[in-house]
């Protein structure tokens, strides 16, 4: 009888110990600094992020901390004399702050306040901290929101939310997280519309259809080591509940998260707050920008509209 156990009990534990691992590999957050990413849009994308910023005003260093841990975030914040908005600018996976300055000359004409931050576990924001794909990034997002209404004294309405891929699925589960603050309007670039799905379509170009046998474990284990819902991770569950204007934004020829998780985000969205576009342009993941600055600057300024004058 107890050999008859042994072999169930063997592969019990091989299971746990190789799911545990892909969990680990799931909550991993790459380390690049800022002079990695400069030189990364330099040399893939000839996007000379220095000469974005100094069209900025001087940025001005600083953090806030999580309310879910305590964990101190970094960022800049670039501030013009008498700021008329503010937006809160949230980076994808894998890169940080520095990416999203190829966004900020979008609101040259706004005279907005920019608070650029690292997530959790990415830049200089605190390295041992597990990403959540958008569950305790949306508590974050929320802190930074109000660190902005404090540093600049400008009301809720006059605040915005940028996010780009991982950022861009961020804003949309804040926008959604019941009594949270109301920003004027949501940009959404390249999100995904739940995290298991972003992991499944990645995944599975790696390691092939054998891991959807591991992943219940591995998904199990990082919201247990995470301290958090695997399954709240989901803009498309915050999507309904989302109440400000949402401008969703994709490419047509994205691989890396699939256009159709943007198909699922529009019908989940309520249509009368929502401006959609599935862009025609070629444009690689969240690189809508890059192909055609002029015309993406012109579809962002539509839909703030007002708000910017």
């Amino acid at each position: 009888m107890r050999k008859l156990l042994i072999l169930p009990t063997v592969l019990i534990l091989a299971y746990l110990g190789i799911t545990w691992f892909f969990s680990g590999l799931i909550l991993h957050t790459p380390d690049r600094d800022v002079d990695m990413v400069y030189e990364m849009n330099k040399e893939r994308w000839n996007l000379d992020l220095d000469s974005l910023r100094a069209t900025l005003p001087t940025e001005e260093a600083v953090s806030f901390n999580s309310p879910h841990d305590g964990i101190e975030l970094k960022g800049w914040l670039f501030r013009p004399d008498s700021a008329r908005c503010g937006v809160v600018m949230a980076h994808g996976y894998s890169v940080n702050r520095a990416n999203m300055l190829k966004y900020a000359p979008v609101f040259d004409s706004c005279r907005c306040a920019l608070l650029l931050y690292d997530h959790r576990g990415h830049g200089e924001s605190e390295p041992e901290a597990f990403g959540s794909g958008g569950n305790h990034e949306a508590t974050d997002l929320i802190a930074a929101n109000n660190f902005l209404l404090e540093t600049t004294g400008l009301p809720q309405e006059r605040i915005g939310w940028f996010g780009e891929s991982w950022g861009a699925a961020t804003v949309l589960i804040a926008a959604g997280r019941e009594g949270g603050p109301k920003p004027a309007w949501v940009v959404s670039e390249s999100a995904y519309a739940d995290w298991e799905s972003a992991i499944m379509e990645r995944g599975l170009k790696d390691y092939g259809n054998g891991l959807r046998v591991l992943t219940p474990g591995a998904f199990t284990w990082a919201g247990l080591r995470g301290d958090f819902d695997f399954d709240a991770a989901s803009p498309l569950l915050a999507a309904p509940k989302i109440d400000v204007p949402v401008l969703l934004l994709h490419s047509s020829a994205d691989t890396l998260t699939y256009p159709v998780q943007f198909d699922q985000l529009k019908e989940a969205l309520k249509p009368e707050i929502l401006t959609a576009y599935k862009l025609e342009w070629g444009a690689w993941h969240a690189h809508n920008i890059i192909w055609r600055r002029q015309e993406y600057t012109q579809i962002v300024m539509d839909f703030v509209g007002d708000w910017c004058e």
